[in-house]
């Protein structure tokens, strides 16, 4: 019995042919997508990866740092949803925010918004880089690899860490949820730092989990360290822009 060619056709084609329109629409193609389920489901291996073959691990998944920067650019969007920055702005003192203003010549209402559009711009760049400034070093000493490969590891780490955010969209950042959320974020670092670093950051489970308390404190510092250069440029942009 004949079958008609529509018939035959392979679905891998069509799967294909969906692929390539979500990444048109998206910029998150195969590539991107391979990069984020296995950070869920298999960060161990492909650490094991990056630090064997490479940045993009032999062209199988994304540069660390660049996929590091798109996933904070999602937490950035779900904080733009539920109104940005403008809580940590509105919440400096008086004499923070008072000569700023006046330099900018702006009211108060459009001055926040300005800042609060700077600081969506540059948080997640000059996080990133105060996160692998502060969390490299302990990479590096814990793990004995060299400075490039420690770099790697770092950011593929923050990666595991930050992938299972994405899913869980903008709760974290409601004000109901914050505290249990911010919590539940260090045990995700904590449960993505043994996951991935047994017999290369830790050899005994009670080591490891000293050491992931330890990065999340040392995270932790670095976010509050990093987000005054985030602050104070925003300041100076606002207070510049016409």
């Amino acid at each position: 019995m004949s079958t008609s060619t529509s018939d035959q056709q392979p679905a891998p084609e069509a799967k294909s042919r969906f692929a390539d329109y979500a990444e048109e629409a998206t910029g998150f193609g195969a590539l991107e997508w391979r990069t984020f389920k296995d950070l869920l489901v298999r960060p161990r291996t492909m650490l094991d990866a990056y630090l064997e073959r490479g940045p993009t691990a032999g062209g199988h998944y994304r540069r660390p740092m660049g996929f590091y920067i798109a996933m904070c650019g999602v937490l950035a969007f779900y904080l733009f949803l539920l109104g940005g920055f403008k809580g940590i702005i509105e919440a400096q003192p008086a004499e923070v925010l008072k000569p700023w203003l006046e330099r900018s010549g702006k009211s108060r209402e459009i001055f926040i918004n300005d800042v609060d559009s700077w600081m969506s711009i540059l948080g997640t760049p000059v996080l990133s880089v105060f996160y692998a400034l502060f969390c490299a070093p302990l990479i590096l000493w814990w793990s004995g690899l060299d400075r490039r490969r420690a770099f790697r590891a770092t950011f593929v780490l923050l990666n595991a860490w930050t992938a299972p955010m994405i899913l869980l969209g903008p709760f974290p950042f409601l004000d109901p949820f914050r505290a249990v959320a911010s919590l539940f974020m260090h045990l995700l670092l904590v449960l993505a730092f043994l996951r991935m670093g047994r017999g290369l950051w830790f050899h005994s489970w009670p080591g490891g989990v000293g050491k992931a308390v330890l990065l999340s404190v040392v995270l932790m510092a670095s976010s509050f360290v990093g987000m005054l250069p985030v602050l104070y440029l925003s300041l100076i942009g606002a207070s510049l822009g016409s």
